[in-house]
């Protein structure tokens, strides 16, 4: 990893050597990551709750991995390998991989990269590759006073503007041009790119994609431009390195944080991740009809209002009925001797509550495994005067290959 690189785990308050422009800089990106969710101590010890991904500010750059592990003999360096390739498996298995379409199978050496500059290595690749295969070109209407008739003549313009020059005419004509909004999105966002990477080999790749784009601008990004951009089957080659970019200039942040030139960030909530993570495992092992965070309206007024509703991040049908609540929670359960330590009450009756609300007699909480030990399915059994309720609680394995990790879950339920 790199120096000017600040790499922390998400959750986990640890020591760093800051100058006082990077605690500045910090301090500026409390607006954006949460004033509650970034926390800078006296000592240096600086902790990001919530979130994983990167933000960079000026010449400070953090990263954020998620943690997994709570007790761990092995080394700094390969804690935060591990966590990389963690990180990068459960984005391209979310909503995010909409955008990024990471590839499956990544070089192990690009993993010791921070996650910014495999971000900017895979779009510079991605770039390359579109534009080597064929180039976008479109059709613009131009209007110009020439001397050369193509096209139509504006007469009324003509008039006004050649009333001496009579060997010219005030044209309006169509061309085929590569100088068009997405060729000069890209190269502005390339352009950007290059003064965000540190890197001398992905700074050659970005200068290399760059060639084929000599005839596009640099331009004036806004989102209202971004927007206005429509995908056919004449141009759906370049939506891929269309989005990325896209994604590059509105960063991706929490509160839709826009707008600052010199602010650059990817933060995603870390539960969210782990969420759409199971979902994902879920739906691949086939045996349930599943939901993510399926709206469910449960209390109603006098007059049919709807007054309460409940959102549980996953629900698995059989048949069309629900067989079972899934409430995913990226903590330490604190697995310890054959049991978890951590399951507190709060965890309990939101699930019981879900119980009750779908009535069903199973519910499920799933948590990361935070340590070597591989961690067992646990129940607990909760009982009201409406009967008995089955909470299965168990952990996975984040390291784990996810066809492995898709086959257990779908034998936990």
């Amino acid at each position: 990893m790199k120096n000017s690189v600040i790499t922390i785990f998400e959750d986990r308050a640890t020591k760093v050597s800051l100058s006082q422009e990077q605690i500045h800089d910090l301090d500026q990106m409390r607006s954006i990551i949460g004033k509650r969710n970034l926390r800078l101590d006296m000592d240096g010890s600086l902790q990001i709750m919530h979130y994983v991904g990167f933000i960079s500010k000026g010449n400070t750059c953090v990263q954020i991995l998620p943690k997994i592990y709570e007790k761990s003999g092995i080394s700094n360096d390969e804690e935060i390998k591990e966590s990389m390739a963690v990180l990068y498996k459960m984005i391209r298995y979310s909503s995010f991989n909409k955008v990024l379409q990471l590839p499956e199978k990544i070089d192990s050496k690009l993993l010791e990269q921070d996650l910014l500059e495999i971000f900017i290595e895979i779009f510079a690749d991605k770039v390359f590759w579109t534009y080597s295969s064929r180039m976008h070109r479109e059709y613009i209407e131009i209007d110009e006073n020439s001397s050369i008739i193509r096209g139509k003549i504006k007469v009324p313009e003509t008039i006004r503007e050649n009333l001496i020059r009579k060997d010219k005419h005030f044209i309006s004509y169509q061309s085929f041009e590569q100088d068009n909004v997405i060729n000069n999105v890209v190269k502005t966002v390339i352009l950007r790119l290059l003064s965000v990477s540190k890197s001398k080999a992905i700074r050659a790749k970005l200068k290399k994609a760059l060639l084929f784009l000599e005839d596009a601008r640099k331009i004036d990004l806004s989102l209202n431009l971004l927007n206005s951009v429509r995908f056919t089957r004449l141009n759906k080659d370049f939506k891929t390195v269309y989005e990325m970019g896209r994604m590059f200039f509105l960063n991706l942040q929490p509160q839709n944080y826009e707008g600052e030139e010199s602010v650059f960030s990817f933060l995603v909530p870390v539960n969210e991740l782990f969420e759409q993570y199971l979902y994902k495992l879920f739906q691949e092992n086939g045996k349930y009809q599943v939901r993510y965070q399926n709206k469910h309206r449960f209390a109603y007024s006098d007059s049919g209002d709807s007054l309460m509703m409940v959102r549980p991040d996953i629900i698995l049908e059989k048949d069309g009925k629900t067989a079972v609540v899934v409430d995913a929670k990226y903590k330490n359960p604190g697995y310890e001797n054959g049991t978890y330590k951590n399951i507190n009450s709060s965890d309990l009756y939101q699930v019981y509550a879900y119980s009750r609300i779908y009535g069903v007699d199973k519910v499920a909480l799933i948590y990361p495994s935070f340590d070597e030990v591989q961690p067992i399915k646990q129940t607990i059994v909760l009982k009201d005067v409406q009967g008995e309720y089955q909470v299965f609680v168990h952990s996975v394995d984040l390291k784990s290959d996810p066809l492995s990790t898709s086959l257990e879950i779908s034998k936990l339920l």
